[in-house]
């Protein structure tokens, strides 16, 4: 039994069974984990970055500002820090539920899924993405991830990050290396073929997941 600093409890129960049996698939995907979209498949889905914290700023702020107004060690000081300690927990469990969400999918469908192997704590060092990184929470998908394919015997194959997924045509193995992160779309020199940048890298995902 844990309390939360918005004064409620958290109870964590242990129940000892076997794991849920959930057959074999033929489902191979390679996955693009970016900014715009949390998410873009090799199948040509992507999920929504749905920017949980970013659409309550205003609230947030709000809170922030109603906290800063009253006195040290009053009863009010202690509501205000409730109702924003109440706010931050309820757009972490909208998360956790979105991740969640995303990861039983991916889990159900495929077999053998394939990302890269982000260097999360790097990117954070990039002040201009730093705020989107934390807020899509690479590090908690992977997490989740990992331990659902543990229990129902799929398989995770991590590409290393140095490979250059968006750089490279799909259609032809052509690297375009002037790439920029600003460029959504590219026209491949080779082969002439129009490249969508996040469906084009999950695409060499898969296949560089397949190889290894």
């Amino acid at each position: 039994l844990r309390k939360l600093s918005s004064g409620e409890f958290y109870l964590s129960i242990l129940i000892d069974k076997p794991n849920e049996y959930r057959s074999q698939t033929n489902g191979i995907i390679g996955i693009d984990l970016g900014i715009k979209d949390f998410i873009v498949t090799s199948n040509g889905e992507s999920f929504d970055n749905l920017h949980h914290k970013k659409n309550k700023t205003n609230k947030l702020k709000r809170l922030q500002r109603e906290l800063s107004r009253k006195q040290n060690r009053s009863n009010n000081r202690n509501k205000a820090r409730l109702k924003l300690a109440k706010a931050y927990n309820k757009i972490g469990n909208q998360k956790e539920y979105y991740l969640h969400q995303v990861t039983n999918k991916l889990i159900n469908e495929n077999q053998i899924i394939c990302l890269e192997d982000l260097n999360v704590k790097g990117m954070m060092k990039n002040h201009k993405l730093a705020d989107s990184i934390q807020e899509m929470n690479f590090g908690e998908f992977r997490r989740i991830l990992e331990y659902k394919a543990k229990w129902y015997n799929r398989q995770i194959v991590f590409v290393d990050r140095f490979f250059p997924s968006s750089k490279i045509c799909n259609h032809c193995g052509y690297i375009y290396k002037p790439l920029k992160l600003s460029e959504r779309q590219w026209t491949c020199p080779n082969c002439n073929s129009i490249i969508e940048r996040d469906y084009n890298a999950a695409c060499n995902i898969k296949d560089e997941g397949l190889r290894i």
